[in-house]
């Protein structure tokens, strides 16, 4: 039996890139337990923390993470945090997207989503597209090939 975002005991946490309605409130009325940036950190301040601080602090909560691209797995020093905090997050495959196409694509990986969070035990980041969800390398640590 699959199991649902608002039956999982789950909680997520959506970066500034997903807003603070659309996303959030499609979200909520299919069930799912979450906070925003601005909510958690007030409309002002969410503008200025750093990747590093939210992604450790969500992490440290026991949220998972839900971003609007996959940005900060390019960047070393987010990487090392998702890897070195235990970071798990669902990110959207292309960036591009908006609105409430956005909260489709989360809501149409629902029960892929859930069930990673539950089988995958180390860090990660998973893109999050129409054709599922895709695995994706972080980067650290840090290997010949990422210097």
């Amino acid at each position: 039996m699959a199991v649902e975002a608002r039956t999982s005991g789950l909680t997520f946490f959506l970066d500034r890139g997903l807003g603070s309605r659309i996303v959030p409130n499609t979200l909520r009325e299919a069930g799912w337990v979450l906070e925003t940036m601005d909510e958690r950190y007030g409309k002002d301040e969410s503008q200025r923390i750093a990747d590093t601080q939210w992604i450790e602090e969500a992490t440290i909560r026991g949220d998972i993470l839900l971003c609007k691209d996959l940005a900060i797995t390019h960047n070393l020093v987010e990487a090392r945090v998702i890897y070195m905090s235990g970071a798990r997050i669902f990110a959207l495959a292309k960036a591009d997207v908006v609105g409430r196409e956005m909260a489709d694509l989360f809501l149409g990986n629902e029960f892929r989503i859930i069930n990673a969070v539950r089988r995958v035990t180390e860090p990660f980041v998973f893109a999050v597209s129409h054709n599922g969800l895709r695995r994706t390398r972080v980067r650290y640590p840090v290997t010949g090939t990422d210097l």
